[in-house]
């Protein structure tokens, strides 16, 4: 049964709790002005206000009813950001930023597979063709982030794609028998003669960016075998369409 609120799948809770999220991304613009005051933490701001209301706007778009645990999984993930960006989470914490990109190959490749109905829903849709397809679109939402954070770093030098401190190095440059060289406990790097204070090598976002995709696939993964494990006896998405049929 879909819950009593609507025909959308929504309830009291998940509105009350999308608009408290929503006003917290909003008064979060306050406390950057108070502190930082840097452009790109505005950004991160409203893109949580629009973000966190992406669930209720997909439910009422496709009238899905998404079970509680996968609500707050979805906006937990969408908050996940301005929480790493405005309130330092990234910083603190060496997890944060790959917990985030887990949850979103999870999250992505759910919608995917649940689309696979709005897309084909005159036929009959395998539970487990639906499931590679969310996987698989899971996968092309986060070369399209990281094509983002490249861009993004090239176009405005906001570094999202991490720098990150390596101690070896393997490279062609100046041979060309195919071969590479290799450079071990490197424990130290200078620009321009100019050291930089680090105990080894920059690598300036090879290492995030390959990282980042990895943590989504193996989100996308686990749901995939969740799935085949289940077989679809507990949907986290179902269609209240479907339901009033």
């Amino acid at each position: 049964m879909c819950e009593k609120l609507n025909r959308f799948g929504l309830s009291v809770f998940k509105v009350a709790l999308t608009s408290a999220l929503c006003l917290f991304g909003l008064l979060s613009m306050i406390y950057v002005a108070f502190t930082t005051n840097e452009m790109f933490s505005y950004f991160y701001c409203l893109a949580t206000v629009g973000f966190v209301a992406l669930p209720l706007v997909i439910s009422i778009l496709f009238r899905w009813r998404m079970n509680l645990p996968f609500y707050l999984l979805f906006t937990f993930y969408a908050l996940g950001p301005i929480l790493g960006a405005v309130y330092n989470l990234y910083y603190y914490t060496a997890w944060w930023d790959d917990l985030l990109h887990l949850l979103a190959g999870t999250v992505f490749a759910i919608v995917g597979a649940q689309l696979t109905y709005v897309f084909n829903k005159n036929n009959k849709t395998s539970y487990v063709l639906a499931a590679v397809f969310g996987v698989l679109l899971s996968m092309g939402v986060a070369v399209l982030w990281e094509c983002f954070e490249y861009f993004s770093d090239v176009l405005i030098h906001s570094d999202m794609q991490a720098d990150t401190i390596i101690n070896t190095i393997y490279t062609k440059i100046g041979r060309n028998d195919g071969l590479a060289d290799v450079y071990e406990n490197i424990t130290n790097t200078a620009i321009n003669g100019q050291p930089l204070g680090i105990n080894g090598y920059l690598d300036i976002g090879l290492v995030d960016t390959m990282g980042d995709m990895i943590a989504e696939t193996l989100g996308a993964v686990i749901f995939l075998v969740y799935v085949l494990f289940d077989r679809n006896r507990h949907p986290f998405i179902v269609s209240c369409t479907k339901e009033h049929n």
